[in-house]
């Protein structure tokens, strides 16, 4: 009975904890440029038709712009085999955070190499389409069919992460194939999340059919 109440008391305990970090979330800000001292460039988000019919899936286009010298980036292209360079978080019309649109739900995945990082000359740009199904979001409550979102206004905005301008690993001067996979261990073990830029936000509809 003891036992029973402490795992209780205990679980009364984390639940405040757990709302909390689930309520904050990425907090809504505007966009925001990498400015940084050797990489500069922003991010553009688009959706062709932002009036989207829930349950369907839809596209949206990111890119990429290189302000500063050529330099190497990781994934940049968004393959889903590796961990992404960022997230697509969605909020709701108040500005509220809801969750990553691209958040991993398990599946295949395959080792980082150091050719997952991709040259963009200056001045260039690389873009992608990325498919996503409206309503959706993946490691939410709003992560299964039966359970979409409510129909109404959302914004969704790429936060990008540190790990985008880390470097390639076998390109660092001397850099022996020994010391290139360790490289690439520690950059697997120590993968950073946290934020560096943002593209704009893009306002959509989700209604019902």
């Amino acid at each position: 009975m003891k036992k029973r109440a402490a795992i209780h008391i205990a679980i009364l305990a984390i639940a405040p904890m757990l709302l909390s970090a689930q309520e904050k979330g990425r907090a809504f800000s505007e966009q925001k440029n990498l400015d940084g001292s050797s990489c500069r460039g922003f991010a553009s988000l688009s959706v062709k038709d932002p009036r989207l019919v829930l349950g369907t899936v839809f596209s949206a286009d990111i890119r990429f712009t290189n302000k500063g010298g050529g330099a190497h980036f990781y994934n940049p292209f968004f393959c889903r085999l590796l961990p992404l360079p960022a997230e697509m978080a969605i909020y709701d019309g108040k500005k509220r955070y809801i969750g990553d649109l691209l958040s991993w739900q398990g599946g295949s995945r395959k080792s980082v190499a150091s050719d997952d990082w991709r040259f963009i000359p200056s001045e260039s740009y690389v873009g992608t389409s990325l498919s996503l199904r409206a309503g959706y979001v993946p490691n939410t409550s709003y992560g299964v069919k039966s359970n979409p979102l409510p129909p109404g206004e959302y914004y969704i905005q790429m936060v990008y992460y540190k790990a985008f301008v880390s470097s390639r690993p076998d390109r660092l001067i001397g850099n022996p194939p020994k010391q290139e996979k360790q490289l690439l261990r520690e950059f697997r073990r120590t993968f950073s999340r946290d934020e560096l830029f943002r593209s704009n936000a893009v306002k959509i509809l989700f209604v019902k059919e």
